[in-house]
């Protein structure tokens, strides 16, 4: 403003500091800090631009409580809050304080309005730009692909994909991290294996994708190896199924039962090949939702180990964590925000094959006598004299 030629002459030049504008006229501009303490004042317009920020300890709810106690009061009849801001959390101010609110004019504005719908549809539906002037799509693509999958639905369209509405939360998928192993090409003794596969509906469209797991005797799950490609009719994808097949010792290939995926069993039989294709039922929401809901269980008890000791290995298992993340709550389903599920799709139908296996945890008990007391707030009521809990050592492999 000081440097503007009509501008910078109604600046007061005596008043005023890097915070703070005076104006000849007696207006002024103030900046501040968020959470900061403010009282007394009752300007005429106040603005809040990206307040937000998810790289520190924001803590929401503090700050729900400073908007409404010292922000909110500030208002006088006439005056109004401008907020504009990337939402961050569904607990965010944004949410809680604004969104839900009807005495706020709100909305969402994403810079690919349609992207659900070409993202459902990418060949029939072209994405397109809110602003072409200044964000055109091309633009926007080569974002995604420069900041990922993951910042780039959050930062252009506005979907909050945070821990606390994450379905495989960031730190949950990441916390059995095998830095010392890599992928793996050919069966090792000891071990149970079961490929994930999840078929393209085209080529160079969605990717085809096959995810090959396999069951230690502790019952933990190992990410394997990846195949994935988008340029291999479902002939070769075929050849793929029984070399994938042949290679860990001809283990079950768990797909989703659908007409489509169907036709890969077909062109098995007619190759010869003898395969133990285990059909997935997903077929609706519903079945689907549970896939995804035993998925998410297996990482709460985290069973699942991912290698990463290579850059080769580290890139694949990225892949799928990138588009595990990308799978958030929304009125209490689990959606996909992403571009690709394929790989996701591909591991849940693999692990899905295999049991929970609760580890050795020998139970100890002693001798003890019909009526002792075992603990509690009361002692057991002797049945029988001659009734007795005899004791010994118990090896409970669940399995």
């Amino acid at each position: 403003m000081k440097r503007h030629p009509q501008l910078s002459r109604y600046l007061d030049p005596k008043r005023g500091n890097k915070l703070e504008i005076r104006f000849t006229n007696g207006a002024w501009i103030r900046a501040t800090s968020v959470g900061a303490a403010i009282r007394g004042e009752h300007p005429a317009a106040i603005a809040f631009d990206d307040v937000l920020d998810d790289m520190g300890d924001m803590n929401w709810n503090n700050i729900a409580q400073w908007f409404r106690k010292k922000i909110t009061p500030m208002l006088s009849p006439g005056t109004a809050i401008f907020v504009v801001g990337t939402p961050m959390s569904m607990n965010d101010l944004y949410h809680t304080e604004m969104l839900e609110n009807k005495t706020w004019k709100s909305g969402v504005w994403s810079a690919i309005p349609n992207w659900d719908e070409h993202k459902a549809d990418p060949l029939n539906i072209k994405p397109v730009e809110l602003w072409s002037e200044y964000r055109p799509i091309k633009f926007l693509l080569e974002q995604k692909e420069a900041m990922g999958e993951l910042s780039f639905v959050q930062e252009y369209l506005c979907k909050v994909v945070d821990d606390e509405a994450s379905v495989f939360p960031r730190m949950l998928i990441r916390k059995n991290m095998d830095m010392d192993s890599i992928l793996q090409t050919d069966k090792m003794d000891g071990y149970r294996y079961v490929i994930g596969f999840d078929p393209a509906h085209g080529l160079g469209q969605d990717y085809s994708v096959m995810i090959c797991l396999k069951q230690d005797d502790d019952g933990y799950i190992h990410f394997v190896d990846m195949w994935r490609r988008n340029d291999f009719p479902p002939d070769k994808q075929a050849d793929m199924l029984i070399e994938w097949s042949k290679r860990y010792g001809n283990c079950p290939i768990a797909v989703e039962d659908v007409g489509f995926q169907q036709m890969y069993e077909s062109l098995l039989a007619q190759k010869g090949a003898i395969v133990d294709y285990r059909p997935s039922k997903v077929n609706n929401r519903t079945l689907k939702q549970g896939l995804l809901n035993r998925l998410r269980v297996w990482f709460e008890r985290e069973m699942i180990i991912f290698p990463f000791g290579n850059d080769a290995t580290r890139t694949k298992v990225g892949i799928l964590l990138q588009e595990l993340e990308t799978h958030a709550w929304r009125d209490g389903l689990i959606v996909d925000l992403g571009r690709h599920n394929d790989t996701v799709m591909a591991f849940a139908h693999a692990i899905d094959q295999f049991t929970y296996r609760t580890p050795d945890m020998p139970v100890i008990m002693k001798t003890m006598k019909g009526g002792d007391w075992l603990g509690g707030e009361t002692q057991m009521q002797r049945i029988s004299k001659h009734e007795g809990l005899g004791g010994k050592i118990i090896d409970r492999r669940g399995w």
